[in-house]
């Protein structure tokens, strides 16, 4: 085996690298990792090229195919064995009786390193060796980047050995809590334990090893609400109860949460901290958000003097993280905490105020949502409301008006029309006119491809070289936060470059993996139609003509476009154009010729689209 190869260290698990030394090794383009990563993932055996196709290109193979894998195979061969003449370089990629083989070094490649420490640790731990068992699986533990295997599911097509590595690192994870739990090492478990709920929520014994380990750091308040939560997702996607071992969890926290505390003279009660308002429902997610600042303070201001407030603004802007946000800063407010209702797969009324019921405190059917809230303090956030507004108004109404001490965030692409509605505008990530002029990396916009793209590619960092065409791409994309991190995630698999390309096709091309996230915000295509399909068929007609129109146009330019509708009264144009604005599909500018309306850059293409194949 040659010096380089040996020297080659391998990673695979949750991203693909290479390194020699400290240096990465640059791979190439994504389909040349693919096939990288492919031979990585069944290491030391013999891969055919049928396989390699499957894996790369899955059933749309291009003519060349074959021709391109031998291609991709002599160029990594160049790159991991750079000082060999080309006939030699098979010391780490060989070839095989119709296929290849990764042949390196088994201590170099992280996946098998990590099999084998999981080997000796279930060894330990059947001669009762528990200590040695948790630190060899909290080894292997520390090797994982990415559980999700995120970038490895962009790069291949085939999912059975993904899905089997996933799996892989489940059965770890989960014998690593459990070991850990029972040492009193709940804290240092923690973190792992709330990455595996998360990836197996309907995994009844995961879930009551995170429950436990909540309970056992403190965070009871935590443990009793994400229960609730595990509950309503058992019953919506089962049809099921809890069942024993998760309810014994639960059942462990509430006797923990009764038992008297301990007053001692070291230790006066008046130090512990009181516990906090509960949550209820999904919890804001990881990280600071970015140039919201003002957003967060005017909202949070807003909730101290009224009781309902609608977060509207285009599809993709950010208002359900806005939401969350301002429910994290003011749960401690609101003595009965926060109750989220993400509300994007309801229907109809009946499934909104069923699914509050199951929120607030697993409410029977029999309930009513006033009833059960009663005369409790409490925030309510009613997330993704607009394709059901007018049936959401009337639960609003009726919360608002009858429970004296509850408030309502909603969150929707339009108002909600309640004469007592408070409605905060979010725009997009754009610097605007008075705000003080910035380079291209302190744009938000960047900031936030940057935070992403460095997520999903460790090694990705803005300079000089790249940060001019991030901040085009980001314009590009209107500032879009949506649109901004689905094209960042894309770094998993393309190179900046490439992203470049796919602005030719910004609604469809964008689409990297989205785990975890309602079906609307995987796509630009899927957010966009959601809006679309919010409009009756007249308001539908009156949009989609907008793709013949130039992107800026005066109210004289709408009413001549529109005079062709299919209808015999003639179109209402003042009151389309109004709830168009209301949808944020239309930017409104007030000028002193009167009002001038401009179509965001993806909304356009989007009309134009539709325009190509409903009225071809």
């Amino acid at each position: 085996m040659s010096e380089s190869a040996t020297s080659l260290r391998v990673e695979v698990l949750g991203r693909v690298r290479v390194y020699r030394g400290p240096a990465a090794v640059d791979l190439g383009p994504a389909k040349q990792r693919a096939v990288f990563a492919a031979l990585a993932l069944q290491f030391g055996q013999s891969v055919s090229i049928d396989s390699l196709l499957e894996s790369v290109w899955g059933s749309e193979q291009p003519v060349s195919s074959r021709q391109l894998v031998h291609t991709y195979v002599a160029r990594l061969r160049r790159i991991l064995e750079p000082e060999m003449p080309p006939r030699a370089r098979i010391r780490t990629i060989a070839s095989t009786h119709g296929g290849y083989c990764l042949v390196t070094a088994p201590e170099s490649v992280d996946l098998t390193r990590f099999n084998v420490l999981c080997r000796q640790a279930r060894q330990y731990r059947a001669i009762g060796e528990s200590l040695r068992s948790f630190n060899l699986l909290s080894e292997a533990m520390r090797m994982w980047w990415d559980p999700t295997l995120a970038e490895l599911g962009g790069l291949l097509h085939t999912a059975e050995n993904i899905d089997a590595l996933r799996q892989t690192w489940s059965d770890a994870a989960l014998e690593y809590v459990t070991i850990g739990l029972d040492l009193g090492e709940a804290a240092v478990v923690l973190p792992v334990a709330q990455q595996l709920a998360a990836a197996e929520p309907m995994h009844e014994l995961i879930q009551a090893r995170y429950l436990a380990a909540l309970e056992q750091t403190g965070q009871r308040a935590a443990a009793i609400a994400h229960f609730n939560d595990v509950r309503v997702t058992l019953n919506d996607e089962l049809g099921v109860a809890p069942g024993p071992q998760l309810s014994g969890a639960y059942r462990s926290v509430l006797l923990a949460a009764e038992e008297p505390a301990v007053t001692t003279v070291a230790e006066p009660t008046w130090r512990t901290p009181p516990p906090r308002p509960p949550w209820r429902g999904p919890g804001p997610g990881p990280g600071q958000l970015i140039h919201r600042e003002r957003d967060l303070d005017a909202v949070r201001h807003i909730l101290g003097q009224e009781r309902l407030v609608t977060v509207t603004g285009p599809p993709g802007c950010g208002k359900s993280v806005l939401a969350l946000q301002v429910a994290a800063r003011v749960r401690d407010e609101y003595s009965g905490g926060v109750t989220v209702l993400e509300c994007s797969r309801l229907t109809d009324q009946d499934q909104l105020r069923g699914g509050l019921l199951r929120t607030l405190d697993g409410g029977s059917e029999a309930d009513v949502p006033n009833e059960l809230l009663g005369a409790r303090q409490m925030l309510i956030v009613l997330d993704n409301v607009e394709h059901m507004i007018d049936l959401c108004a009337a639960v609003v109404d009726d919360l608002v008006r009858t429970c004296r001490h509850v408030s309502v965030v909603v969150t929707s692409r339009e108002p909600l029309g309640l004469p007592y509605e408070t409605i905060w505008r979010l725009s997009t990530l754009s610097v605007v006119a008075g705000e003080a002029q910035v380079s291209a990396s302190e744009r938000p916009a960047v900031q936030l491809f940057a935070r992403r793209a460095a997520q999903v590619c460790p090694g990705f960092r803005l300079g000089p070289d790249n940060v001019d065409t991030v901040a085009m791409l980001c314009e590009s994309l209107d500032d879009l936060p949506l649109a901004v991190e689905l094209a960042a995630g894309c770094l998993a698999t393309d190179t900046l470059d490439e992203l470049v390309q796919r602005l030719a096709n910004p609604l469809h091309e964008f689409k990297p993996p989205r785990r975890g996230t309602p079906a609307h915000q995987r796509s630009l295509w899927a957010a966009l139609r959601r809006s679309i399909d919010c409009l009756n068929e007249y308001e539908r007609w009156c949009f989609i003509r907008l793709g013949s129109l130039p992107r800026c146009f005066r109210f004289s330019v709408a009413q001549g476009a529109w005079e062709g509708a299919p209808w015999r009264r003639p179109v209402d144009v003042r009151a389309v154009l109004t709830r168009l604005v209301d949808m944020s599909l239309l930017l409104i500018r007030h000028e002193p010729g009167g009002p001038s309306y401009c179509v965001p850059r993806l909304v356009h293409r989007f009309a134009i689209e539709l325009s190509a194949t409903e009225f071809a």
